[in-house]
């Protein structure tokens, strides 16, 4: 039977899962995470060594882009893949303008703003300890990390779901998505960034692998 490995998106933790009773993790400099922080391709090998045989990663948003690299890196211990708000490269889903202010804000108002943000990416309030020094430099190498080039080789079966009103990853990047990796599903719901209200939906999902 496969196993559901759960990977959260930037600014929040594993806490984000508390509904789905999933396997997880919180990603360095989040939550109550103990790991260090050197780059993705570490990261995705910390994850591999991690999960279990036969998982399938749920990776939410930037939890997305380590599931792929996870895939990637460790096909044998990665059944399938459920991808969530997630794009193939996410320096092309804003303007350099509008990239350039977010990091200006996060830099300057630091917990202000993450509590913004996460209320825009999540549609309502989440509490969890974050290094904002970390957590920084780790966004500054999401919004360059380009993943497109591994998509074609990523075999494994992959839903990718998406809200229509997404206004963090847009609907355009999961299409993207979509149309780089070989026979993956497509499915839309009708909210934003995370499918608060939607886990039903994961969970039919899962019952498909």
């Amino acid at each position: 039977m496969s196993k559901l490995f759960c990977l959260h998106g930037w600014g929040f933790s594993s806490k984000i899962f508390r509904g789905l009773g999933c396997l997880s993790i919180d990603l360095p400099a989040h939550g109550s995470s103990k790991l260090l922080y050197k780059n993705f391709r570490d990261m995705a090998k910390d994850i591999g060594l991690r999960i279990p045989n036969k998982s399938v990663l749920l990776g939410w948003s930037m939890g997305g882009s380590l599931a792929l690299l996870t895939a990637f890196m460790f096909p044998q211990k990665v059944q399938g893949l459920i991808l969530i708000g997630t794009a193939p490269h996410f320096r092309l889903c804003w303007s350099e303008k509008n990239i350039r202010a977010f990091l200006l804000r996060l830099r300057k108002e630091g917990e202000s703003f993450l509590r913004e943000f996460r209320k825009v990416a999540y549609s309502e309030e989440f509490e969890d300890k974050l290094d904002f020094q970390v957590a920084y430099r780790m966004l500054e190498d999401y919004i360059n990390l380009d993943l497109t080039y591994l998509l074609p080789y990523i075999k494994q079966k992959t839903v990718i779901i998406h809200g229509v009103w997404d206004n963090i990853v847009p609907l355009k990047a999961g299409l993207s998505l979509y149309n780089l990796i070989k026979k993956s599903k497509f499915i839309t719901f009708q909210g934003g960034h995370f499918p608060k209200g939607y886990e039903h939906l994961i969970l039919e999902v899962l019952k498909s692998f």
